[in-house]
């Protein structure tokens, strides 16, 4: 990025919508392209759409870092150490800090994602100054859902917040590509009906004050709380619960956090289960390794036959999705 101050947020209380936030993503996303410090512009990728599903193909998406894994888990799953990577150092800061937010001394850079999945898709990265027990991707405190709360608040509509965190011991996986502590920041096209949002939810129990509740309709398998900016801290909490027995178990997990206009959200917690590549015959497969956006109803395929093996065949490809998203999720009430 230019030579430039970047501007500097203390990450409110009250969840605050910044507006100079919108031309900072804005301004930000466009010099990304331009420079190459994006890889490449996602409004080129294909889309098919099989209802409720929409199947993205983004060819380049493939070679970015973290992209191959290892064919088993590591034993310490979630607490996996951190190790070297590209988001460490002042040279990353210098050359991709887009904004800074900072509450309690805790510090999140704003960057692009050099391999988005969405035109705006962005990252808020933990400064590499942090401990460095505290740089694994897994949430390790409410604080850490708070502040990822408030964030997407502060940022406001049309973008969404997703955190994937590490695999677990147990092979579950999030689509999670680094080990370094971040979560994503997806503009969301108005013209994508959101299933998660336009089904009613069921009431499950209440806690805190707040209702959790979960579409019993959809096939990924979640809880869900909404409430106002007002609420956060709860919010928090009641996600923190389950999301500290996930750890716990050591199994993957993804959060979502979507506006729904003025100061009202919904957070919702997936918990992931270990499952199958589904194989395609003469296309290939459909990984298992998914991340949240996905479990949300939008698959990003990873080839062009598989893409073109859907427009072929797209009533049994809304049924294996449907079947994949429900055999890698677990309830987590």
């Amino acid at each position: 990025m230019p030579d430039r101050p970047r501007p500097r947020f203390n990450i409110s209380a009250e969840g605050r919508l910044e507006p100079e936030i919108a031309s900072i993503l804005e301004e930000g996303w466009e010099t990304g392209l331009e420079t190459g410090l994006v890889r490449y512009d996602p409004r080129e990728s294909e889309c098919v759409v099989a209802p409720p599903f929409r199947y993205h193909y983004l060819p380049q998406r493939a070679g970015r870092p973290g992209a191959r894994k290892t064919p088993r888990p590591p034993p310490e799953g979630l607490r996996v150490a951190h190790a070297p990577c590209p988001f460490d150092g002042e040279s990353f800061v210098a050359e991709r800090e887009l904004a800074r937010f900072t509450r309690e001394g805790q510090v999140y850079h704003l960057t692009a994602n050099r391999y988005p999945v969405t035109p705006r898709h962005f990252l808020l990265v933990r400064s590499s100054s942090a401990p460095e027990a505290q740089l694994s991707q897994y949430i390790q405190a409410p604080e850490e859902v708070e502040d990822m709360l408030r964030i997407q608040a502060m940022v406001g509509p049309p973008y969404r917040a997703y955190f994937n965190s590490n695999r677990g011991a147990d092979n579950s996986q999030s689509g999670s590509s680094l080990n370094h502590w971040h979560f994503q920041i997806f503009w969301y096209p108005g013209e994508y009906d959101s299933p998660l949002l336009r089904i009613p939810a069921a009431l499950r129990k209440e806690e805190c004050g707040l209702t959790v509740e979960e579409v019993a309709e959809w096939p990924a398998r979640h809880i869900l709380v909404e409430a106002d900016h007002e609420r956060i801290a709860q919010v928090a909490q009641v996600l923190w619960k389950r999301v500290r027995r996930l750890n716990d178990l050591n199994v993957a997990y993804n959060v979502e956090v979507v506006p729904l206009g003025g100061s009202r959200f919904r957070a919702f917690l997936f918990a992931r289960h270990p499952g199958p590549d589904r194989v395609l015959p003469g296309a290939g497969s459909l990984s298992a390794d998914f991340g949240g956006w996905e479990l949300s109803g939008d698959i990003v395929i990873p080839t062009v036959e598989v893409l073109q093996w859907i427009r072929d065949h797209p009533g049994e490809a809304t049924r294996l999705t449907a079947e994949r998203l429900e055999e890698t999720t677990r309830p987590c009430i």
